[in-house]
This record gives structure tokens, sequence and C-alpha cells, in this order.
């Protein structure tokens, strides 16, 4: 029996969508039209998505009209914490060249987020394992403040030394 039997099973959850808090069906979301914009920690001011009203007429999900589940939690991947160092390093050599080229489009094309020790995370498509390193990593100046420039650097050289 191998480990990837204890592992969740990895649901794909679309761009534009979210996973119920209540139900967790995956819906399409909306944005919030008459809620004001908020304003993020980078000074961006954006709508917040929302899940729609979904479940049978005269018996709907309580969940619906709220913020959905977070995309990590509601697609079975792992976290940080449940990654190998390797996978961590590979995120962070993602995170990376998204900072180092300044477009993610770019990195995601050029240079994608490559797993090698858990299966599912290695299994991933480049556009799900890249938005899968960016959930978990950050960006590479979060990345320093979380870790510190020393375990930061050091899981970038066991991956890249890795790839090599």
């Amino acid at each position: 029996m191998t480990d990837t039997a204890t592992q969740p099973a990895y649901r794909l959850i679309p761009l534009g969508s979210g996973a119920c808090a209540t139900c967790d069906e995956v819906h399409p979301l909306t944005d919030r039209h008459q809620q004001p914009a908020v304003r993020n920690r980078y000074g961006v001011t954006h709508k917040r998505y929302l899940l729609p009203v979904h479940g049978p007429r005269g018996n709907r999900c309580p969940g619906g009209h709220t913020e959905p589940k977070a995309w990590l939690a509601a697609s079975g991947l792992p976290s940080w914490d449940d990654m190998t160092d390797l996978d961590r390093g590979a995120a962070l050599m993602f995170v990376w060249k998204v900072s180092w080229e300044a477009s993610y489009f770019y990195a995601r094309e050029n240079y994608p987020a490559t797993y090698i020790d858990h299966p599912t995370l290695a299994a991933l498509d480049v556009s799900e394992a890249c938005r899968h390193a960016r959930q978990v990593a950050g960006t590479w100046a979060e990345a320093g403040e979380r870790l510190g420039d020393d375990e930061k650097q050091r899981l970038y050289d066991l991956a890249l030394n890795h790839q090599r």
C-alpha cells in the first residue's frame, strides 16, 4: 500500500468557481455588486466574490451568498506544512521566477512549478501546479518574511541542485 492511500483526493476547482462551505459543491462565483469594494493589504481595491444562491427551490443551501471555502482546502492539495523540503523548494523556484520576470504568465509558460516528491502534486498539470505554488509560497518577498532568508535560500538551493 502506498502513502497516497491516506491522502485526500484532489478535486479540480476551476478558476472563477468555488466550493460551498456548507454543501461542498462547486459553483461559479458571482461578484458582490451592491456591496462596497474592499481594499487589500497592497492597496488594490476590488470586490469580493460570493457563491450564488443554490440548491432546490424551497430548500436552498444556506451557503448561498457567502464566501467559498479557501481554494487549497477545497481542492484537497497539501498545504506548506504537509510538503517535503524538495517540493517546498520547487514552489519557491517558481515564485522566484515570477518575481524575477515580473510576470506570472511568462513564468508559468517558461519556468513552471515542477513538484518531485508528493505524487498528487507531481501529477498536476502546469497551470494547477503553478497555482498551488503561488498559493502555498505566496510571493518571493512574503516567503522571505515568513521563512527567513537562510531557510528560503536552503530550500531553493535544494530544489535547484535536484533539478541539475
